[in-house]
């Protein structure tokens, strides 16, 4: 049993299938798409599309894509995730500090949230921070995991008498706008200055914009401080949104819009960065490293760099550090966000 002092923390990320066979890339699209906080379509719409058209179709289609990232070790979100834990659990053990045992968990997929938490409580921890793996709060990621927690909770004896200390998001923290700035520097050092960079975070409906939903808007923080710190002005970086979804207006600017037409106006070298992953995936190394590359080349455009997400960076190692040890400065109930 451990000391009560000691605190368990879950490092959450978005999620993975077990496998990246169809049906396994099936049941992980099933679960993730039927959050209603990521589909806010009626139900009695979304789950016959859902079931009837995009399950028959997607996972197989999905599953050739996770083949070509799949790693001895699962997905490269998964690996990253799991890297990070270790590398914060070294840290923290160079610096002597012994009041965190480091864990991870995935809002869809496995671990699951609910079997990391119950070893956790039944390991003794009375209290546990919970730190999604997300810079920015959005309602379809870090709030979904905000309710999950919530049904969790409920419904688990156990855990009525555990202090949760929930973090919301670190968009504009010092040391996160070092840490992205310190990849896209080393990669530059490599690959020198691109004539644009492009920050690339991930979209949502245009419609989900609104009072709870901040997200575009700490996205543009992030984006603005990131420039400031490495001394770009306006025409040497933009914003962009990728991976939209279906026909409805998602947040603009599109990057794949805005790959097109770079070209058109004769800037023909850039650099992707995506700061809103903390870990490169799927998202970032197929759609921005494949896919995003082929639209921009065929475009005319003459160089496209990929920058990698900040996955095992020291800086970002420190961040998630400073957050863990100072959590009581960043933590929120988090009953208030549904």
């Amino acid at each position: 049993m451990h000391s009560v002092e000691k605190k368990g923390v879950l490092l959450i990320n978005l999620g993975t299938p077990k496998s990246p066979t169809t049906e396994d890339v099936r049941v992980y699209l099933k679960e993730f798409l039927s959050d209603k906080d990521v589909i806010r379509m009626p139900r009695f719409f979304w789950l016959p599309l859902l079931n009837l058209v995009i399950l028959r179709s997607r996972p197989a289609k999905s599953a050739e894509l996770y083949k070509k990232v799949w790693t001895e070790w699962g997905s490269p979100l998964l690996y990253n995730t799991y890297l990070q834990a270790g590398l914060l659990k070294k840290k923290f053990d160079e610096d002597k500090i012994d009041k965190f045992f480091i864990d991870v968990a995935m809002r869809y997929g496995s671990p699951s949230i609910e079997s990391k938490l119950l070893q956790l409580v039944k390991s003794g921890y009375k209290k546990i921070i919970i730190l999604p793996m997300f810079p920015q709060y959005s309602t379809t990621t870090t709030r979904s995991i905000a309710r999950k927690l919530n049904e969790i909770v409920k419904k688990n004896e156990l855990l009525d008498k555990i202090e949760i200390n929930f973090i919301k998001d670190f968009h504009n923290h010092e040391l996160y706008i070092d840490a992205c700035c310190e990849s896209i520097k080393d990669f530059q050092l490599e690959s020198g200055q691109p004539q644009k960079l492009l920050l690339s975070f991930h979209g949502i409906p245009e419609s989900y914009v609104g009072a709870d939903e901040p997200y575009r808007d700490q996205c543009i923080t992030t984006a603005n401080l990131v420039a400031k710190k490495l001394d770009l002005d306006e025409k040497q970086f933009e914003i962009a949104f990728q991976s939209r979804f279906g026909k409805a207006e998602w947040i603009k600017p599109y990057l794949a819009q805005r790959l097109e037409n770079l070209p058109k106006e004769k800037i023909n070298n850039i650099q992707v960065f995506c700061p809103g992953f903390s870990s490169d995936c799927l998202e970032t190394i197929e759609e921005i490293g494949e896919e995003s590359r082929e639209l921009f080349l065929e475009s005319s455009g003459k160089d496209f760099g990929f920058i990698p997400c900040l996955n095992g960076s020291e800086k970002f190692i420190h961040l998630i550090k400073d957050l863990i040890i100072n959590c009581d400065n960043y933590t929120i109930d988090y009953r208030t966000l549904f």
